[in-house]
């Protein structure tokens, strides 16, 4: 049995365990405005189906009316010319199942080499209102895609553009797997969605597919790239979901834009959602012969929701002396981060990830970051910076580790559960969370931290065990401070035998803390413990200068 489920036994029952392990529970309140609904017409008025695996060549005009056979390029260039009027249009598969075609029989897909075209990208750009769905072919696989574009390589080759200019918007891919690309898929513009398709995994979908069997260059540079447009004019309202991103070197993902909803995605793991060959030995963990998961996401912009994504083995191939790749850069405002598994694979394991968890930066504003759950983290789990950081409220995040937090060269601070780091406004490094007063048996009393007067803040109890490490194995208790900042909180059971409370404030009001707006989550305080005879508090209080 693991470290987490040990230290989770001893004070929770089996329920509450599996609620906390395996479950993606909404959020009880939402600070942020929630994503629109995307509706794109999916019932097509024309149906265009590519009969050949083929590539012959890289016209830029031949369609499936004009020349035989009818390869996915041809389909492309047809549905991209259809009047308003014949659309959408969906570009459906029948290949013949034979070698001639792409079929591989040992794995049961089609692999469509792609020619080598003199174009940056493989294709024709989608134009809107289209529709290209590999889950149509018939026979093959049902664990994975029936269809694999194989990209020309380490060249400057990059997969499909979902849309052209703005106004080219409802286009699904589904079922896809993209090999051997730069950059998969560029999202241009709205209201797209694209799901269940593989990004970078080997044709088994068990391990990366290494272009130019380089390391360095993963699978390839991105996964998915939106266009920026927090003003207008960018990818907003699409939806990615259920995709799995395998050993992107740059990023799974670059979130940009307004109002994606980023849902139930795997990143890093094997196509089955589990990571099978990482490193056991702590020597080799994060080193270049530890699991090539690649990199993580970042997200910008306004109102994106990253919801129930599961990252496992993240690591990059760089020297392992360099920093490695976040797991999630968030930057921007307004944003909601809730649900997701950080350094859990999709069977619970612990695997961890080889940069931080969650990275806030360059000072974003009112994001609600909730119900995350982030184990063994290699640097901090939530890491916050940014003079101009404000309002971010941090509620329910489970944060496991078993060594030390290190500090990486160059930083004043060490690593952390929830990193107060040095770029953060003087005055919310040196604002105390709440303290614990009292703990007797289910009671828990407390008032606000030293020095930092907290009316009405609302006050969140983690436990944690007296290892000298900063987690929070599970959260105990939200309740609200008076107007003096005294609170009680009860707990289900008693504290357990070398186990503590730790807790977080959230403010209730501006200039709480001094220029910072209300919504305000302050970093983990000290561990506060009860022995037989003698409350305690377990690590001496610091104060920033």
């Amino acid at each position: 049995m693991t470290r987490l489920s040990l230290s989770w036994l001893a004070l929770m029952s089996t329920a509450v365990l599996i609620v906390l392990v395996f479950s993606h529970p909404l959020a009880a309140e939402t600070a942020v405005a929630e994503t629109a609904a995307i509706t794109p017409e999916t019932t097509p008025v024309t149906i265009i189906t590519v009969d050949s695996g083929t590539d012959p060549d890289d016209h830029q005009s031949r369609t499936c009316l004009t020349h035989t056979p009818c390869t996915l390029r041809r389909a492309i260039v047809q549905a991209r010319n259809l009047s308003a009027s014949e659309r959408p249009v969906l570009i459906q598969f029948n290949i013949p199942a034979t070698p001639e075609e792409g079929y591989n029989a040992t794995y049961e897909f089609w692999k469509l080499n792609i020619f080598n075209t003199t174009q940056t990208t493989i294709f024709r750009r989608l134009n809107g209102d289209i529709i290209i769905d590999g889950s149509t072919q018939p026979g093959g696989r049902e664990d994975g895609p029936k269809i694999v574009l194989f990209g020309p390589g380490l060249g400057m080759k990059d997969g499909l553009v979902v849309g052209d200019v703005a106004g080219h918007n409802n286009n699904v891919i589904r079922g896809l797997g993209f090999q051997n690309l730069r950059t998969h898929i560029f999202l241009n513009t709205d209201h797209n969605i694209i799901e269940d398709n593989w990004f970078g995994l080997n044709d088994a979908g068990t391990a990366p597919l290494l272009r130019g069997d380089n390391p360095p260059s993963g699978s390839g540079d991105a996964g998915i790239a939106f266009t920026a447009g927090s003003t207008g004019g960018g990818a907003d309202h699409n939806i990615i979901r259920n995709n799995h991103f395998l050993g992107l070197s740059g990023v799974a993902m670059a979130v940009r834009g307004t109002h994606n909803q980023i849902i139930d995605n795997y990143i890093g793991t094997r196509a089955d959602g589990t990571v099978t060959q990482k490193q056991t030995d702590p020597s080799l963990i994060c080193t270049p012969v530890d699991w090539l998961g690649g990199s993580g996401i970042s997200v910008a912009d306004r109102y994106n929701v990253i919801d129930g994504n599961i990252f496992a083995g993240i690591r990059i191939a760089v020297s392992q002396w360099s920093l490695q790749a976040d797991t999630m850069r968030i930057t921007g405002r307004d944003h909601t981060i809730r649900n997701n598994l950080i350094g859990l694979d999709g069977a619970a394991n612990e695997i961890g990830v080889c940069g931080r968890g969650i990275y806030l930066s360059d000072g974003p504003k009112d994001l609600l970051i909730e119900d995350n759950q982030i184990v063994e983290p290699e640097l901090s789990a939530i890491s916050l910076n940014g003079i101009m950081y404000d309002a971010n409220t941090l509620r329910r995040n489970i944060i496991v580790k078993t060594g030390d937090w290190p500090q990486v060269d160059g930083n004043p601070e060490p690593e952390d559960a929830i990193q107060v780091g040095p770029g953060l406004p003087a005055a919310f490094q040196n604002f105390q969370p709440a303290r614990v007063t009292l703990i007797d048996e289910l009671t828990v009393q407390g008032t606000a931290g030293i020095n930092s007067p907290c009316p009405n803040c609302v006050i969140e109890l983690f436990l944690d065990d007296d290892d000298g490490v900063v987690e929070a194995l599970a959260s105990l208790a939200v309740v609200t401070a008076d107007a003096q900042g005294n609170w009680t909180a009860t707990l289900s059971q008693p504290l357990a035998e070398g186990y503590g409370i730790r807790t977080t404030s959230t403010t209730a009001q501006y200039n709480t803390i001094p220029n910072m707006h209300a919504g305000t989550t302050t970093g983990l305080s000290v561990l506060y413990t009860i022995l037989p005879d003698d409350y305690q508090v377990y690590l001496p209080l610091l104060v920033r200068n």
